[in-house]
């Protein structure tokens, strides 16, 4: 390929089965799987026409689905989507391709389907364990539920594992987001992300379901955070720019310690890539989270 360049790309699938009230992406609630189909279906030209346009197979070193929830996708879309985009561009063999994951819904099928199709890294939606917390934002989710899909993730040979946590959610207190950490800890992640939720009800029509005397203060919300960063650094985690932390074997720790730490699209990278081929709206602030 004569020593071009590599690229990142990022797919959006803006689709979920329910709506969570905190949530600040570029979604729509679908029970059905056809919209979805069809939407994937899309993405496969667009894949096409954006590689027609570059006139040669441009490398590829990461990929990156966010959502909505990727694994809204069947199995069989999923494996046709990320089959279209080897074709249309020369996907490397070491690369990065990370799947942004609702833990209430990934089946063993969709797990399997993920390690088939050369997925390496897998984000899990954590938020918050407290019950009381959940319900506030309407996403009940036990540990049991995020503790079968790590499971299965790393079974179908998914090995490196993030979890995404929210602080200023709720009825969240700081006993609450230590309580969470704890139980995160149970499950080895490889990196953690800590976001604050943003309430844009203006924007987000559906946060004003969120009760606003319920939100924590900023002084509130700031120990919040500090809480979960010093509990995740004495777990022998390092704090990464703002609001990642990361295993000292990891990536991101060790381009941190060697000046190599980048900021990009889909989040923090350990390598400098072109800008990224996008497919489908980007995000909202509020939930443009990855770690590449």
């Amino acid at each position: 390929m004569g020593g071009q360049q590599s690229a990142s790309i990022y797919v959006h699938v803006p689709f979920c089965r329910s709506m969570c009230w905190y949530c600040g992406c570029h979604t729509s609630v679908t029970k059905r799987d056809e919209p979805i189909a069809i939407y994937a279906a899309g993405l496969r030209t667009e894949a096409y026409l954006v590689a027609e346009v570059a006139g040669q197979r441009q490398p590829i070193s990461h990929i990156h689905f966010g959502g909505g929830i990727t694994t809204v996708m069947t199995p069989e879309t999923f494996a046709d989507l990320v089959g279209s985009l080897r074709y249309s561009f020369a996907v490397l063999p070491d690369a990065e391709i990370a799947v942004e994951i609702d833990p209430r819904m990934l089946s063993e099928p969709m797990a399997e389907t993920l390690g088939y199709c050369g997925v390496n890294r897998a984000s899990l939606g954590v938020q918050s364990f407290d019950p009381v917390v959940q319900r506030a934002i309407n996403h009940l989710q036990s540990f049991g539920q995020t503790a079968t899909s790590v499971d299965r993730l790393r079974r179908a040979g998914v090995g490196r594992i993030n979890f995404d946590l929210f602080y200023g959610l709720p009825q969240q207190t700081v006993a609450s987001c230590l309580d969470t950490v704890a139980k995160c800890l149970e499950l080895h992640p490889d990196r953690i992300s800590a976001f604050g939720y943003a309430h844009i009800p203006a924007f987000k029509k559906h946060q004003r379901k969120i009760d606003e005397f319920n939100l924590p203060d900023s002084v509130e919300r700031y120990l919040q955070f500090e809480t979960i960063a010093e509990a995740l650094i004495d777990a022998g985690y390092a704090r990464v720019g703002i609001d990642h932390f990361a295993l000292p074997h990891e990536s991101l720790a060790r381009a941190k310690q060697e000046g190599r730490l980048k900021r990009n699209f889909q989040g923090y990278t350990d390598d400098c890539v072109t800008p990224s081929l996008v497919s489908a709206p980007a995000p909202s602030g509020a939930c443009s989270k990855g770690s590449s």
